[in-house]
């Protein structure tokens, strides 16, 4: 038996949630001094610029930018070992990312607050010389839907929301297939396309389209 696409609402953040998200990552890193992992805000606001599975995210350094405006995806942190591993998921997964100019401002204000604090690690999100906790983002992400009173969803759930996002504006499928890493553009197609639009922007655009 074929088993039914989940409902969208579950499977990405709508477009009215990501504000939301966003005002809530920055307020935590600008205010929330007791937050034990200061970058871990950030760190999501990041993943929302560029679709990193949770893995990459946290291993992510500075020498994996080789050129100004890309990033080199080339390694990921291994949770059964708890280490940093020099290559990803799979052999598609090796690969360069556009960085739009969020993402640019999201790594400056990263190593501006290391500079301010005496911190000179490799990782882009860390504030030591080990990778930032995969946990403390999951945790972050739950607070925020708990905020939203939405379902809790997840840092795969943003990748989701960038993939259908980059679908939505029209971005050539194949470019799309190789920025996340997919083998085959059925994979990005059939388990990464979601509408993001809420109820009453889905009804308005059908009345549109099919206004005479």
């Amino acid at each position: 038996r074929r088993e039914l696409k989940k409902p969208d609402a579950t499977q990405v953040f709508l477009k009215n949630e990501i504000p939301v998200i966003a005002s809530l990552a920055w307020k935590d890193f600008t205010e929330n001094k007791r937050l034990k992992y200061r970058l871990a805000p950030l760190a999501i606001l990041f993943q929302f610029q560029t679709g990193l599975r949770l893995g990459e995210l946290v291993a992510v350094r500075y020498d994996d930018l080789e050129k100004s405006d890309y990033i080199h995806i080339q390694r990921m942190y291994r949770y059964e070992t708890h280490e940093v591993i020099d290559h990803t998921k799979t052999d598609c997964g090796d690969r360069i990312i556009y960085l739009t100019e969020q993402a640019k401002k999201y790594i400056r204000i990263a190593k501006n607050f290391q500079k301010e604090h005496g911190i000179t690690g490799k990782y882009i999100f860390s504030l030591t010389d080990q990778p930032l906790c995969p946990r403390s983002v999951g945790r972050l992400y739950n607070k925020y839907c708990d905020h939203m009173g939405i379902i809790h969803k997840n840092s795969h759930k943003t990748r989701k929301t960038y993939i259908s996002a980059l679908i939505d504006g029209k971005v050539n499928i194949n470019t799309i297939r190789e920025m996340v890493g997919h083998a085959d553009e059925r994979t990005t197609y059939n388990n990464y396309c979601f509408d993001r639009s809420t109820e009453d922007e889905k009804k308005a655009l059908i009345e549109n389209a099919l206004a005479s």
